[in-house]
């Protein structure tokens, strides 16, 4: 638990920044993203707290990134037919950063598969990296249909909490993700990895000024 603490300030320093230069927000997304979701979510669900840190470099931070988020979403992902081995190839370029072969991987599985739930939570996802973290039309668009399709999954309110603490509303994210967690399945695969990452988070909040958190509610 000694990890935690410079962790969540290295964390709310990150988050501060973000709050004050949102302009700056498509640069700052792999370090926001790397320092809130794999920084704080490692050091409870994969972590070594006592290793020392080392400067991340940023193409590496943000490949690490998505591949934790690719991860995420595999874990909530409901189905295991036809559209499961788009995904395992969408899944494995978008973890090298090829996004547009990931997209068109998942493209072809939504031809033969145009009500996959899955698939569509997978092509918000890669959207999502693609746009360095911004919730475009046709992002938010994905995300409706993986709702419409799949109604199970929980993949399309995660990352709708994700993208509310990239544009700077943290509360808003906290509540988003306390109650996937209040309404989770039993045994989840993905509910440890997602109270870790809440947790982390609140952890941040605490140690962040109450004006720089207040006035992004």
């Amino acid at each position: 638990m000694i990890g935690w603490l410079p962790a969540a300030l290295i964390a709310a320093a990150v988050m501060a920044g973000l709050l004050l230069v949102l302009p700056g927000r498509k640069q700052l997304w792999p370090v926001i993203a790397a320092a809130v979701v794999l920084g704080l979510a490692g050091y409870a669900w994969q972590g070594s707290p006592e290793q020392s840190s080392a400067p991340a470099r940023p193409i590496t931070a943000k490949l690490k990134t998505a591949e934790m988020l690719v991860q995420m979403r595999a874990d909530m992902d409901v189905g295991y037919g036809a559209g499961k081995q788009w995904l395992i190839i969408s899944d494995s370029y978008a973890r090298s950063g090829k996004y547009d072969y990931a997209a068109a991987a998942i493209q072809a599985g939504l031809r033969e598969n145009p009500q996959n739930g899955d698939l569509w939570s997978g092509f918000g996802v890669v959207l999502l990296l693609a746009g360095d973290g911004q919730m475009s039309p046709p992002a938010k668009m994905a995300f409706a249909n993986a709702r419409k399709f799949g109604p199970r999954n929980r993949a399309p309110d995660y990352f709708e909490g994700l993208v509310e603490l990239f544009e700077g509303r943290p509360a808003k994210t906290v509540e988003i993700w306390q109650r996937l967690v209040d309404d989770a399945p039993d045994k989840a695969i993905w509910q440890p990895k997602l109270e870790s990452q809440l947790g982390g988070l609140k952890t941040m909040l605490q140690s962040m000024q109450p004006a720089d958190v207040n006035k992004n509610k």
